[in-house]
């Protein structure tokens, strides 16, 4: 037996999945790791947090499974984050994750200086706040001494195999989520580089997803209680694993995402770029591509909803809460939610957006408001998959993953919405389970990633033309609606 361990560190949750060489899970873990949100604009993590619960789940997992049979450590990870350290690699920031906006002004005047067009022609991802090539120059304008004395900015994956290994390495896939990487020759992009006036030694040396590092500092091979090397793979970011992990490399097949935010995915043999910069493009493998678009507005909106508003609605879990929303009618009756409380990323791109709740009557009571929430996320990545269908329009079934899914009533929403069959992954985590599969692929276990498809088995939801109808005609307000208020929204 050959054992792969996935660890997928998250936004809000780190999860650790154990599998063998036949595909069968021999271990689920998770550990909560809190973020840091002050405002609305900034939102944070502490990178020692991060390293102490991986730590835990390492050290537990060691202790559990049978060390021999480890073949390797392969790491998916959250994009869009960075921290700034000084030459001895300490802290001098917080991870600065991909929810927080405070360099929306930053965003504004890398679109104003370079072309933004071309620079995402290059990229492969718009500009937007989110990114680190932003966050770079904010540290730069806003935290001077900060960023005088950084040495590096790296990402909570980088930080975690510093600590391991003592070097800076960054992977493909989370170099092309910053926003600072040429993405067709895969080496640090100059013209992105000069825009924010840094240079390439102030960031990791770009490898592979299949890059293997041995060599654990004492101190960790000590608290992990190794005795012998075990491989430590660089794996990629959490999107692209869910692809693989869900077992999605066909044309008609595309995946989503619901966890904290969300995302819509196609897999790709070639970097594909649109002319306009709406959908990212992210390099895993040779010929691997993950394309498609992520939101803002995921789980946390519920949650938000929920913390908020729903003190009166029966049920102390959020499956409960979303089940009460059944009992309202597609289309909330009319109701409508733009679910931007945290600014949007794809397709639209504005930091600046902010929810709304729109056609209220007096018909209209807390459950509506809970539905028209729900409706209002799936609306928002609708409108990615929208763009993403504008050069695949062979796209016929979604590959779903995420905390979502234990909803037979969300789910079928999505198939209703989106008018298309749906597929619920039984994997046990889409990032930790597509992590498996890249750690066998890069120690030797298995010679293709793409033959390892796991759908066989799975819950499928078909649309069901009335519903999707009903939603049609809302969304087609839900879009109207954002387009009449983009003016009128501020950042102040």
């Amino acid at each position: 037996m050959a054992i792969i361990i996935g660890v997928d560190i998250g936004t809000t949750n780190i999860k650790l999945v154990a599998g063998d060489d036949s595909g069968v899970i021999l271990l689920n873990e998770n550990y909560a790791c809190p973020v840091i949100q002050v405002s609305d604009k900034e939102i944070e993590q502490d990178p020692a947090l991060v390293l102490h619960s991986v730590n835990n789940l390492l050290k537990k997992a060691f202790s559990i499974l049978p060390v021999s049979e480890i073949k390797g450590v392969c790491f998916s990870s959250a994009m869009h984050n960075i921290i700034a350290v000084d030459e001895n690699g300490a802290l001098l920031t917080n991870a600065i994750l991909w929810g927080d906006t405070r360099s929306e002004q930053q965003a504004t005047i890398i679109k104003e200086q370079a072309d933004e067009k071309e620079l995402y022609q290059y990229t492969g991802v718009p500009v937007h706040p989110s990114l680190p090539l932003c966050k770079i120059l904010w540290l730069k304008q806003e935290k001077p001494e900060i960023f005088n004395r950084a040495q590096k900015f790296i990402s909570i994956k980088e930080y975690l195999f510093f600590k391991w290994f003592g070097k800076y390495i960054i992977d493909h896939s989370i170099a092309g989520a910053t926003g600072m990487l040429d993405v067709h020759n895969l080496q640090w992009s100059k013209k992105a580089m000069d825009v924010i006036g840094i240079t390439e030694n102030k960031l990791s040396a770009i490898v592979p997803v299949t890059h293997i590092e041995t060599d654990l500092v004492k101190t960790y091979a000590d608290l992990f209680g190794l005795q012998n090397p075990i491989s430590f793979i660089a794996g990629s970011s959490d999107g692209c694993l869910a692809n693989i992990g869900s077992g999605v490399f066909e044309e008609n097949e595309a995946t989503l995402t619901i966890g904290t935010s969300g995302a819509v995915r196609i897999t790709r043999s070639q970097s594909v770029l649109n002319e306009k910069p709406a959908l990212f493009c992210y390099p895993v493998l040779k010929n691997l591509y993950v394309k498609g678009g992520a939101v803002n507005n995921g789980g946390n909106t519920l949650q938000w909803y929920a913390q908020n508003f729903a003190a009166h609605i029966e049920g102390d879990s959020y499956e409960a809460l979303v089940e009460k929303a059944a009992s309202v009618n597609a289309g909330a009756d009319g109701l409508i939610f733009l679910p931007y409380l945290q600014g949007e990323r794809a397709p639209i791109w504005n930091a600046s957006a902010r929810g709304v709740f729109f056609g209220i009557n007096s018909l209209h009571n807390k459950t509506h408001f809970l539905r028209a929430v729900i409706e209002g996320i799936c609306f928002g990545l609708y409108d990615v998959f929208c763009e993403v269908a504008k050069s695949n329009k062979h796209i016929d079934t979604i590959c779903v993953s995420g905390g979502f899914t234990k909803s037979d009533f969300w789910v079928q929403m999505i198939a209703d919405i989106f008018n298309k069959k749906v597929i619920v992954s039984d994997v046990a985590d889409a990032s930790a389970t597509g992590a498996i599969q890249l750690g066998m692929y890069a120690t030797g276990l298995i010679k293709e990633i793409s033959h390892n498809k796991v759908h066989a088995g799975n819950k499928i939801f078909e649309p069901v033309m009335e519903r999707h109808n009903i939603y049609s005609k809302q969304f087609e307000k839900f879009c109207a609606l954002y387009e009449s208020l983009k003016s009128h929204f501020t950042t102040e």
